[in-house]
């Protein structure tokens, strides 16, 4: 096969620029500016470029799928006001032909993985001096390649169902995309799990770099945490309809070998210092997590988002309050005990509730106190202290944010759709997103301080461990991995839970909802919704607390009244498990075709 031994050099490195419009043209760009590749080969910060340009795609496939937004607003966890392609996601537009953010994945992982067989075909190449770059530096460097490899193939498959997994880059007159077909979920599954295994047995990586500037580098238990999680959704019952159980076996071993290998490297932070997993930055060692995004890419954008809390009161705010959470998500946060505050939604505007015993929405309560501390560390609700900002004196006040009511700066926005669609700087859900805002993000204009988003962090190996034993119902062993991440939370063990069960059904709700809890605006809930096959039982209606000062100031007393988001949400039937390839991609790839639902 011919392949094209050209590329653009700018600046004296290898950019690779592949101006990305489909697969097909991601697979067999031409460069505009040329230069013999042997040249490069020759030089070590050259080689090494292929290497660094094979994590360009990390931050735009996996972080947010456009600038300043979660992913969680396509779920029930979070909305955002004003018109987009959110409004347009829930209204149910998406179509092969209306890709909305899922165009932008499909590009972007396409992309990634051209990048690295481009690494795999010519870094072995090297005509640098041995002394200077020996073959083991050069293989270090080809085992991250193969680990981000992988990783992009599973972004895809977990969005679009089982694609090939391509391991050579395609020559400008490659003619076989008919050849190319789909293979099952398992199959591609087995070989992204294969690439794991042999970076694994390699040795070749470090289960943590050692210094700060290394930190947003693939290590060994990223490895280790990929494979867990491609076989966690291999394992679910939206690609195990049969519930297959050795797929679910394959999970928790895999889950249990991270926890394993990772030893005492790697270990959940104290609930003191929960805030540092979300506003570190990624040159700060921090024993939970894996893997942060680098910090060319925030995880939220507050040229977009941001509510001017630093000046409490002005009138002066930026454009957009972002991914606003919803009721929903902060009826997940348990009272202390480990009671959940409501029973259920006695209606379908989810208006209506059956509260737990333990909690109350009465006129004058606060309705949260005495709750899982992750709400605090996750979530901005009425009477939160936030901390102080950048540049605050140590002796200033710490802020203090309320959301209710008429509250100038950051009170609650009246919810019609007229005005979500106008006014988009107040909540309509009487909450702010905490995660990844440190207290200076929250300023009048754009600069404040926002945090890289966690890409794999150890809490989330000891839920897939809970899972899967769960599924396999060894109850006792799903019970232990679960009370890890509870615990640290300071709440109770599970089976100290009031109303404990001992069965399945009761311990696999709990695990979801830990999941929900602990995870939140990490990314995972839109892909669990839809491995999980609860789609269109989830992403209906959604409400805010609606929260009235009777004085009309900070000091209350509050009346709370639950109040439906006036906003369409039609995206929720199966046909949005899995996402359509883009119809050109579709047209030029028939052997791949799109997902049966979408046809």
């Amino acid at each position: 096969m011919k392949y094209n031994n050209i590329f653009q050099l700018k600046y004296g490195v290898i950019l690779l620029f592949l101006s990305m419009v489909s697969c097909q043209k991601v697979l067999d760009v031409v460069p505009t500016d040329r230069l013999d590749v042997s040249r490069l080969l020759a030089k070590q910060t050259s080689v090494q470029e292929f290497r660094n340009n094979c994590y360009d795609n990390v931050n735009g496939s996996l972080v947010t799928q456009s600038a300043g937004q979660l992913l969680d607003v396509y779920t029930d966890d979070a909305f955002r006001a004003g018109t987009g392609s959110f409004y347009d996601w829930h209204k149910g537009l998406l179509s092969p032909s209306n890709g909305i953010m899922a165009s932008s994945i499909w590009n972007a992982n396409w992309e990634g993985i051209r990048r690295c067989n481009l690494a795999f075909m010519y870094m072995p190449q090297s005509t640098v001096s041995k002394e200077l770059l020996s073959d083991k530096q050069i293989n270090a460097w080809l085992a991250e390649v193969k680990i981000l490899r992988a990783w992009y193939h599973f972004t895809l498959i977990r969005s679009f169902g089982p694609v090939p997994f391509i391991d050579y880059p395609f020559s400008p007159d490659f003619t076989g995309w008919d050849a190319l077909k789909r293979p099952t979920f398992e199959e591609i599954t087995t070989r992204i799990v294969k690439e794991c295994d042999e970076v694994i047995a390699s040795g070749l990586l470090p289960l943590r770099w050692q210094t700060s500037g290394d930190y947003i580098r693939v290590n060994l238990a990223v490895a280790y945490a990929l494979k867990s999680q491609a076989l966690l959704y291999n394992a679910s019952l939206l690609n195990n309809p049969s519930a297959d159980q050795t797929k679910w076996q394959r999970a928790a071993t895999a889950a249990q070998e991270c926890l394993t290998a990772i030893g005492t490297e790697y270990s959940l932070l104290p609930i003191a210092s929960y805030d540092n997993l979300f506003n570190e930055a990624p040159t700060v060692l921090n024993k939970e997590i894996f893997l942060r995004a680098n910090e060319n890419s925030a995880a939220t954008s507050n040229n977009n988002n941001g509510v001017d809390l630093k000046a409490l009161g002005s009138t002066t705010q930026s454009n957009n309050c972002g991914a606003v959470p919803t009721q929903e998500l902060v009826d997940c946060f348990e009272l202390l005990n480990g009671t959940l505050p409501i029973a259920g939604y006695n209606n379908e505007t989810h208006t209506s509730v059956t509260l737990n015993a333990g909690y109350s929405e009465a006129s004058g309560t606060n309705i949260y106190a005495g709750r899982d501390r992750r709400l605090k560390s996750s979530i901005v609700f009425n009477s939160t202290t936030y901390g102080r900002y950048k540049g605050q004196v140590a002796t200033s006040p710490e802020l203090v944010i309320y959301s209710y009511l008429g509250k100038a700066g950051t009170g609650f926005n009246v919810n019609t759709l007229s005005q979500l669609e106008t006014d988009k700087r107040l909540s309509c859900t009487g909450y702010y997103n905490k995660k990844y805002n440190s207290a200076s993000y929250w300023g009048s204009t754009a600069g404040g301080t926002t945090s890289q988003k966690v890409l794999f962090r150890l809490a989330e190996v000891y839920l897939n461990l809970a899972e899967a034993q769960c599924e396999l119902n060894n109850l006792d062993a799903a019970m232990t991995a679960l009370d890890v991440v509870r615990l640290r939370a300071g709440q109770p063990a599970i089976a100290l839970v009031p109303g404990f069960v001992k069965s399945k059904d009761f311990l696999m709700k709990r695990i979801r909802n830990e999941r929900r809890v602990e995870l939140c605006f990490e990314g995972h809930r839109f892909y669990d919704q839809r491995r999980w096959k609860i789609l269109s039982s989830t992403n209906g209606p959604i409400t805010g607390m609606k929260i009235t000062s009777a004085s009309g100031k900070d000091t209350g007393p509050f009346s709370y009244e639950r109040v439906g988001i006036e906003t369409v949400r039609n995206a929720v039937s199966d046909k949005y498990l899995v996402l359509p390839i883009p119809e050109e991609e579709a047209r030029k790839l028939p052997g791949l075709g799109q997902p049966p639902a979408w046809k």
